[in-house]
């Protein structure tokens, strides 16, 4: 029998992220640093001030692969604290449109929605654009025009790239045959705009045998975040820092 030696030391693979509103994050690097400050006053017959501890500073960032199961957490967290989740609703029926003539959608999403926009009876013969107007969460006018290939089969799905909030009527340009489209909204789409930032306790975990080193920071918020790509040769990375309310809540725990 071989014994292998333990060498005591941790590595980054026997670490784990959690955010309590959502559990762990997937491929994760955690950067977790704090200072404290020093207190001076400058003093009479000595060559140096005297130093006391001062305030205590925390200092978190977040570093990982934009995986879209953590998506939401990682992108709308740092924005609101409550997502705007859609929900499925029957807002057109399958109707015939004559080109530049606008139709009224019937119905309103029940909650905000990106809008899908389902093809039947026939095949469009001519490629065209199909356009939404309604209104965004902030209840400003917007709208967004689909385009619809030629020879687009029935039960083709098209989706809105913006959320609605209200459908007040669509109207199409250059498509022409028997071809019908249905709107509809879509469940469980996320909206996340702007609002007070959601607010989590943030857990980091170092485990090595039966020795485990647990960071725990309450009451977190994300104080910036973004999004970059360049091309198919990178994962598309997320930076986002972290903000606690209460730095003497910091705890570190080894059991």
């Amino acid at each position: 029998m071989t014994t292998v030696s333990d060498f005591g030391e941790y590595t980054g693979a026997m670490g784990t992220i959690t955010l309590s509103a959502g559990g762990a994050l997937a491929d994760v690097e955690f950067d977790v640093k704090w200072s404290r400050s020093t207190v001076t006053h400058s003093r009479g017959g000595k060559h140096s001030d005297i130093q006391i501890p001062g305030k205590l500073t925390v200092k978190t960032k977040i570093k990982k692969a934009l995986v879209y199961a953590d998506a939401a957490r990682t992108l709308g967290y740092g924005l609101t604290n409550t997502a705007v989740t859609g929900t499925a609703t029957a807002c057109l029926a399958a109707t015939s449109f004559t080109a530049g003539t606008a139709v009224p959608i019937t119905a309103d999403p029940a909650t905000a929605s990106v809008l899908r926009v389902r093809t039947s009876t026939d095949v469009s013969t001519a490629a065209g654009g199909f356009t939404i107007v309604g209104t965004d969460v902030n209840d400003v006018e917007q709208s967004e025009t689909l385009t619809i290939p030629n020879g687009t089969v029935v039960g083709t799905d098209f989706y809105t790239t913006k959320v609605f909030k209200l459908a007040n009527y669509a109207i199409t340009n250059a498509i022409t045959g028997s071809i019908k489209f249905q709107i509809d909204g879509v469940a469980a789409t996320a909206t996340y705009a702007v609002g007070d930032p959601k607010v989590f306790d943030l857990v980091g975990v170092l485990t090595k045998g039966a020795t485990t080193i647990t960071i725990t920071l309450p009451d977190c918020w994300f104080s910036s975040g973004g999004i970059s790509w360049v091309d198919a040769g990178k994962i598309v990375d997320v930076d986002a820092d972290v903000e606690m309310r209460d730095p003497d809540t910091l705890t570190i725990t080894v059991v």
